[in-house]
């Protein structure tokens, strides 16, 4: 999908919402999946003609929030991106002759691509944090392509059932997960949730299981454990294989650590930096998974429900998505290394 011609709608949209919230035109390429001449004259075209899109003249009744009104809509979430649609409905109709109902505006924001979501807990980094970040992007600042798709990422992720839960969405576009109006410190969620552990690597989408989260850590580490043998032996015979996980606390016990150090000779772990969640490319799989049940015209009822809407939407995970992550890291690497001290954009 490299030309102008070949876009979407819904993909011009969202060109010109991620330019018109600040974003540069290689990271609006890479949000949509289009080349950066493909950015430039879609943006362009929207400038000159107010229409990014092609709607077929004398078809169907004009949209009540045009171009032109889409850009009041983009203001009114810029300036609070943790709006309800109440609230940017009752802001965009204060002072307008035509009103608009709430289901109006939500359609235009889902256009685009204003979904509501979780705001991304970005953990505190100190200074030693900081420091092994930039010491690890150093050494891994050569890794090639091939390099990374012999590492297997790994991690476990929540899910809440209800959005009643005490928590506080953001409305923003994929890429904006670290700026600062779409973050918050790490706390503690609230309701009934699922949580999951998965595995991946280029090759293959790993398995994914619901972890009970109220046995006792070692009945999770052994069942992962098992998890992990089978699938590193079965997509990396040879011992070639990395394993990447993150460093919490159930990953670093005296079992976890004992597991790892009986099974060296069949993989290898690969070094990994605290508090690095912008570097862990199993994050961003988690992320869709739950776009995606937020998404669906009739939401998980129970706790059954959710667990196996989130399982199914792992297994229908396109392979282009998660070989373009791990396709992604040497960039990933380059960007830590240019931003230094500071989190890095998705």
């Amino acid at each position: 999908m490299g030309k102008s011609k070949d876009l979407s709608d819904f993909d011009k949209g969202q060109i010109v919402m991620a330019r018109r919230l600040g974003q540069s035109i290689s990271q609006t390429a890479g949000l949509v999946g289009c080349s950066r001449c493909a950015v430039v004259s879609t943006y362009k075209k929207w400038i000159k003609e107010g229409q990014p899109v092609n709607r077929r003249q004398g078809h169907g009744r004009p949209r009540l929030i045009d171009a032109l009104a889409e850009r009041r809509v983009a203001h009114l979430v810029q300036s609070n991106s943790k709006a309800t649609v109440a609230e940017i409905a009752e802001k965009f109709n204060a002072g307008c002759d035509q009103q608009v109902s709430e289901h109006t505006v939500h359609r235009s924001l889902l256009r685009m691509g204003l979904r509501r979501r979780k705001p991304v807990r970005v953990p505190a980094q100190t200074v030693v944090h900081q420091q092994n970040r930039l010491e690890w992007a150093r050494e891994h600042e050569n890794w090639t392509t091939e390099q990374w798709k012999k590492v297997a990422w790994s991690g476990e992720s929540q899910f809440l059932l209800h959005d009643v839960d005490g928590q506080v969405y953001v409305r923003r576009l994929t890429g904006e997960e670290v700026a600062p109006e779409c973050t918050m410190e790490s706390g503690q969620p609230g309701g009934g949730s699922v949580t999951l552990w998965a595995i991946f690597c280029w090759d293959s989408l790993g398995p994914c299981i619901h972890v009970d989260v109220t046995l006792p850590r070692t009945n999770f580490l052994n069942s992962v454990s098992d998890q992990v043998h089978n699938f590193m032996t079965m997509v990396f015979p040879d011992g070639s294989g990395f394993l990447q996980q993150d460093n919490a606390p159930c990953n670093s016990t005296t079992i976890g650590q004992e597991w790892f150090e009986e099974h060296d000779k069949e993989l290898q772990m690969l070094p990994w930096p605290s508090n690095s969640p912008d570097l862990n490319l199993i994050d961003h799989l988690w992320d869709m998974l739950e776009t995606q049940v937020q998404s669906v015209e009739a939401p998980p009822c129970s706790l059954q429900d959710l667990k196996d809407m989130l399982l199914t939407f792992w297994c229908q995970i396109p392979e282009d998505t998660f070989r373009g992550l791990v396709e992604s890291m040497p960039q990933r690497v380059r960007a830590v290394l240019a931003a230094e001290e500071e989190p890095t954009q998705d």
